[in-house]
């Protein structure tokens, strides 16, 4: 599926709400996909790793290791409940593993 189709049907299996940041729970400015960079980036908006987030929350996420790191683990977790699959399972869709 090509990125423009995968950007307008974003959805999450963390949040039913993608008006309100996710962190904070401000309005939201931006959907965040969790697994970023060029393959990641996809994979997230195919498998639901997006998150709404404020202007605030996202520059964090971006520019402080320790926001980026527990978002990451907290999506892994909830994507291995939410897919009903193991740790290998999710390490052979990213290739790497936050938990």
């Amino acid at each position: 599926m090509k990125v423009k189709t995968l950007e307008r049907k974003r959805w999450s299996f963390l949040t039913d709400d993608l008006d309100h940041c996710y962190l904070c729970g401000k309005k939201r400015d931006n959907l965040h996909e969790v697994f970023y960079g060029a393959k990641h980036r996809k994979l997230s908006m195919e498998y639901g790793c997006v998150v709404p987030l404020c202007i605030d929350c996202h520059y964090k996420v971006h520019h402080y290791h320790t926001f980026d790191l527990m978002l990451k683990k907290k999506t892994e977790e909830k994507f291995l409940e939410y897919h009903d699959c193991t740790r290998e399972d999710f390490l052979k869709i990213f290739h790497i593993n936050y938990l």
